[in-house]
């Protein structure tokens, strides 16, 4: 147990990436038509004069002046001093042993589209992976202005490699070998796209978050590396526990505020718990944001056994509110959670529940088309979406909560001392009294108003 890390938070990152279309020329051994392999063989045994030449193949003197004619005049073969055909330096190289057919190396012409990420120039999948959920890393404008140099440099540099990898294609070889590069004819630039790098935060049970390590998925790992560092480990957040201190206070919630303590968390005992199980208790522990896997698969489990409502029974609303956070929805895991929920909201023709997603929005003089603009760009899709001001708790808590049902709650803890992320933690409960006090207190959030008499739900996105 002393080496258990357990994953508490996930955040994808997005690189601009360009797609390059290359033209090469590449090196192939190739054979030869038969009766030059045959000529070549010969000589290649022992030189021999024109006649037993004739004699060998049953060739008239002008077929055998056409059959030495080309190679004479590549170099290929000589006349020796004693008048005898013999092989040059050059077609000699053309054998590995006396029992290999020759062959040649000749340039074939071949074009592939390969991909380059922008921050270390690593080459990637030519795979468009959506701009919407994940963090954008900054490019290097040096390099980005230049793309087309440095994609011909790495193109030759790491040749070999795409060619074992088989990111290139098929190539004309003998006997499956590999080529070699022959020439770079030419390098265009085609299109961006998006390239997803997907983290997973993990921590040991003694508070320490395991470093970032890429190297064995970017030759150029260092860049990468470096760009998500500024973008997350260099951030240091501002601790929340007042926040989800009301939160518990607000809910009567016991479940986690005995594991948390002022600059560290007692994951040796949470861990413990959630293996035991909490039988006993009116609810099960969950880690990380609500739409990562363990709690999805808490939320999914019950999902499954909703009964389908009667025709005539009104839906309830699957209630979703986000946590005001950098880091909440920076997932393509919230997507693969938000099509579940969909997914389950109908039973066959029967109607479980509509889906509502309140999305958290700071407050802005113009919060309504604002905050609209910001989530397209964070999530593309806003179906089902509506903006609320700054979160339940100041942002700091999520929550799913389908009245009648069940709730789940997630406390994204802002402890700067041990993570550079939030860590999220919560429970899953199908206890009526809680599930009512947790959708009374978000229900009551959404009619009330801010401290500026501003009304808590701004509507449609």
């Amino acid at each position: 147990m002393e080496n258990t890390t357990i994953e508490f938070n996930e955040v994808d990152y997005i690189v601009p990436t360009e797609t390059f279309k290359i033209e090469f020329s590449y090196l192939s051994k190739q054979g030869f038509p038969f009766v030059k392999e045959f000529l070549l063989k010969a000589l290649y045994i022992s030189p021999l004069s024109k006649f037993e030449l004739s004699s060998f193949f049953g060739f008239n003197l002008r077929e055998l002046a056409a059959a030495i004619e080309e190679p004479i005049s590549k170099g290929e073969i000589a006349y020796s001093d004693e008048g005898k055909l013999f092989l040059t330096p050059l077609a000699k190289g053309y054998f590995s042993s006396l029992d290999d057919k020759p062959m040649v190396e000749t340039p074939q012409a071949k074009s592939a589209s390969v991909s380059f990420e922008l921050a270390g120039f690593n080459k990637v999948k030519n795979q468009h992976q959506n701009w919407h959920s994940g963090l954008r890393l900054k490019v290097n404008h040096e390099i980005q202005s230049l793309s087309e140099q440095h994609a011909r440099a790495m193109f030759t540099k790491h040749f070999q490699q795409l060619v074992q990898n088989d990111e290139l294609g098929g190539f004309k070889t003998h006997d499956n070998s590999l080529p070699s590069l022959y020439s770079v004819d030419k390098v265009t630039s085609k299109k961006t796209i998006a390239h997803r790098i997907k983290r997973k935060f993990e921590i040991d049970l003694d508070n320490q978050v395991k470093p970032l390590d890429l190297r064995q998925e970017y030759v150029n790992d260092e860049a990468v590396v470096q760009e998500i560092l500024n973008e997350t480990d260099n951030f240091r957040l501002s601790n929340n526990l007042n926040s989800i201190t009301s939160a518990w206070d607000a809910f009567e919630d016991m479940s986690i505020s005995r594991f948390v303590h002022d600059a560290s968390i007692d994951f040796r005992s949470l861990l413990a718990e959630m293996v035991a199980g909490s039988y006993d208790k009116p609810y099960e522990l969950l880690l990380g944001p609500l739409y990562s896997k363990q709690p999805m698969t808490v939320i999914e489990s019950y999902l499954k056994q909703l009964k389908p409502l009667k025709k005539a029974q009104k839906a309830k609303e699957l209630s979703w509110y986000g946590a005001n956070t950098r880091y909440w929805g920076m997932s393509d895991g919230f997507n693969t959670a938000k099509v579940t929920l969909i997914n389950y909201s109908n039973k066959g023709k029967s109607k479980n529940y509509d889906l509502k997603l309140y999305l958290p929005c700071d407050e802005h003089p113009n919060i309504e088309s604002q905050a609209g603009r910001a989530w397209k760009h964070k999530l593309g899709n806003l179906e089902f979406c509506e903006g609320i001001r700054n979160g339940l708790f100041d942002g700091s808590v999520e929550v799913l909560v389908l009245e009648g049902e069940f709730a789940a709650v997630s406390y994204h803890l802002a402890i700067p001392d041990i993570s550079p992320v939030h860590v999220p933690l919560g429970f899953f409960t199908t206890d009526q009294k809680l599930v009512a006090k947790i959708a009374r207190i978000a229900d009551e959030f959404l009619k009330s108003s801010s401290s500026n008499g501003q009304p808590n739900l701004i509507g449609k996105l």
